[in-house]
């Protein structure tokens, strides 16, 4: 067997035979290191390795490494973690037998496998050998990339007559197509200067905001952003998220992901991209957004134009521009029925704002709509002694909102609403803490929680009659139980229980309890 080696050949004695060579082939480990896995031996060549070890030496390191059940680098994948608690020769046969396709789980057995075995191959000084340059050359990437964002950074915040901004437009292109727009109550004026080049310049009430790239193709730019390499050297549009980190090192901590966030000079530049893929899959970056600030906890400028939830907001015809209620609340129950956008049921419903309003009996009543695109939140607000307000906030801005109490629907409800509220499903019963019981007419439905780790959800279940039974039988305790069972399942992809579950995106519980019955009273017509 001829290894090659910092360009030249190393012979290494082992007997192989065809069926082996390809069993090495199939293991597909060599994306960490070398490895040729024979029957019960592990042959470890690394290719930066200086100087080249002789045959005698790689045997002892085969040796080392599968001494059996007292070897200490098994001893320790096997301790450390428990997809090799079989053993590392068992582990080794099993990746033999497994087929080409890539998985997270054959990457994470290489990196262990190479971490565990990196040591007795590349001594210390070669580590920090390696080590410094990779420091050196993150080092000067930085400085690159940084000075390619620069005359962006500079124009944020700033007034479009500044000369930071004018030479931020000269670097777009010419002759930008201008575009306003109002947006929210109050109202902020924004102002896009969109260029051929598949630049961007957002301003908000005449400062700039924030500065797009386009990199998939748009309408203004058939061909997507063209000056990619130039802002960030080595970087194409078919980028991957891989890439991405490469030439810009990790995101912030806590903002990797579909949309990851970098600290470039003093902007941040986050990736937009179109779909969640593998880190080295391609054409998937469709955005680079840079701003002032981490819109981490906020809503970013480039869902301004959300084609889910942008233009929701009707205003009125009179100079003053104020809103027009009535349309926007028609407008809003249009987005809804599409699918576009969903309710809060822990605000006010859009169908009781205006009866809710004349009451008086409310300060603020509130509406909150989620949009499904681009999964801002936007309040509408009817207030007792202000004009009506429409803002979009973040997620982490509708924790800190809590919604008025709304009083009792026999304080301000017609004969019809009051009907509807005593036909809704009543709860009857909790634990206060994992399941809930509600009845509606004959039938019973209990909402159990279910968890797993820091994962959380539910299953709304129609009680059967046997189970409606047991539980007249034992009561409380019965629901207890059935609740643990449910939990028990939740996240297997065989759960007896998920073809039961009533809930649906978007709807309360009593929602989805009067949705089932709408749809059997519709199969027994």
């Amino acid at each position: 067997m001829w290894v090659a080696r910092d360009g030249r050949h190393d012979r290494f004695c082992l007997e192989v035979t065809a069926q082996h060579v390809a069993a090495a082939e199939r293991s597909a480990l060599r994306r960490w290191a070398v490895f040729a896995v024979l029957f019960g031996e592990l042959a470890v060549f690394h290719p930066d390795t200086a100087p080249a070890r002789p045959p005698a030496e790689c045997r002892r390191v085969i040796d080392t490494i599968l001494g059996g059940a007292d070897s200490e680098v098994e001893q320790y994948l096997t301790t450390m973690n428990k997809r090799f608690l079989g053993g590392l020769r068992d582990s080794l046969a099993l990746l033999c037998k497994a087929d080409l396709t890539r998985s997270r789980g054959r990457e994470a057995f290489e990196k262990r496998l190479w971490f565990g075995v990196e040591s007795l191959i590349i001594s210390d000084a070669e580590r920090a050998r390696r080590a410094q340059e990779r420091e050196r050359g993150a080092a000067a990437r930085a400085t690159v990339v940084r000075q390619g964002f620069e005359p962006f950074n500079d124009a944020l915040l700033m007034a479009e007559p500044d000369d930071v901004v004018q030479r931020a437009i000269d670097l777009l292109g010419s002759n930008p197509v201008t575009s306003e727009f109002e947006v929210g109550a109050p109202a902020h004026r924004d102002r896009y200067l969109t260029f051929g080049s598949g630049g961007e310049i957002m301003l908000r009430d005449g400062a700039v905001t924030a500065i797009f790239f386009h990199i998939q193709p748009t309408e203004a730019a058939p061909h997507g952003f063209t000056g990619l390499s130039d802002l960030i050297p080595g970087l194409s549009r078919d980028a991957s998220r891989g890439q991405v980190e490469e030439a810009l090192g990790e995101p912030i901590v806590g903002r990797a992901g579909l949309n990851a966030t970098h600290l470039v000079g003093s902007g941040f530049v986050k990736f937009f991209y179109d779909a969640w893929a593998k880190k080295d899959a391609p054409n998937h970056l469709k955005l680079i957004q840079v701003t002032a600030e981490d819109t981490y906890a906020k809503t970013d400028p480039a869902d301004e134009r959300c084609p889910g939830c942008a233009g929701m907001l009707i205003r009125t015809t009179s100079p003053s521009g104020g809103v027009d209620v009535d349309a926007t609340i028609a407008a809003l129950h249009d987005g809804v029925a599409a699918g576009r956008l969903r309710q809060a049921h822990n605000w006010v419903a859009l169908d009781d704002m205006l009866r809710l309003h004349d009451s008086g009996l409310m300060e603020h009543v509130e509406a909150q709509l989620g949009c499904t695109i681009c999964h801002r939140h936007l309040i509408f607000g009817l207030h007792r002694d202000a004009d009506a307000t429409y803002e979009y906030v973040s997620l982490n801005d509708t924790y800190r909102r809590s919604p008025e109490q709304v009083p009792p629907v026999e304080r301000w409800g017609d004969a019809a609403r009051i009907e509807r509220e005593a036909q809704r499903p009543e709860r009857i019963a909790t634990d206060g803490n994992t399941w809930i019981l509600f009845a509606k007419g004959k039938d019973l439905f209990m909402n159990a929680r279910c968890w797993y780790s820091a994962v959380e959800g539910s299953r709304l279940i129609r009680l059967q009659a046997a189970e409606v039974q047991q539980y007249r039988r034992e009561g409380e305790a019965y629901l207890s139980r059935l609740q643990e069972t449910i939990n028990r399942t939740w996240t297997s992809n065989d759960d007896p229980w998920r073809s039961r579950d009533l809930k649906r995106s978007g709807m309360s519980d009593e929602e989805a309890i009067e949705a089932s019955l709408a749809a059997v009273q519709r199969e027994q017509a």
